[in-house]
């Protein structure tokens, strides 16, 4: 009998491991700016997109009087729809957005992109060699 409760338990564990919900990190991505001069050193910023609550998070992590600028869009940021942007400059200066900001915040249930750039705080201009692409599947209804 304990052979039997044994298989079956070792069954049933087998089962629920295969069907545990998605983690919380497959609806986390994490984003870098453009690899400034072909240097992972030169990374201006990091961001990070968390699907639940529609939470978009950038910091400035680097004392070189940079900035970091991410732009929203509803599909890929080649073709998509822009939705809203924002920056912030000084090393470990951080912003947060998110659905409870309410309007354009509340992200589509759809694939959203984003173009995440250094930003020249003196100029306020943004360097289109300096930013990367990313779009992920906004699928946590």
């Amino acid at each position: 009998m304990k052979k039997v409760l044994g298989v079956a338990a070792a069954a049933l564990l087998s089962v629920l491991t295969f069907a545990a919900p998605a983690s919380a990190e497959e609806h986390t991505k994490h984003m870098h700016t453009g690899d400034a001069y072909g240097s992972v050193t030169g990374w201006s910023g990091e961001g990070v997109f968390t699907e639940e609550g529609d939470r978009v998070h950038i910091c400035d992590t680097d004392a070189d009087g940079r900035g970091v600028a991410i732009y929203v869009y509803k599909g890929t940021p080649d073709n998509g729809t822009p939705l809203y942007d924002m920056h912030v400059g000084g090393n470990g200066n951080c912003i947060t957005k998110s659905a409870a900001n309410g309007g354009v915040y509340d992200l589509p249930e759809t694939r959203v992109g984003f173009k995440f750039c250094r930003y020249w705080v003196a100029d306020k201009r943004v360097h289109t060699g300096e930013c990367k692409d990313y779009d992920f599947l906004n699928d946590n209804s």
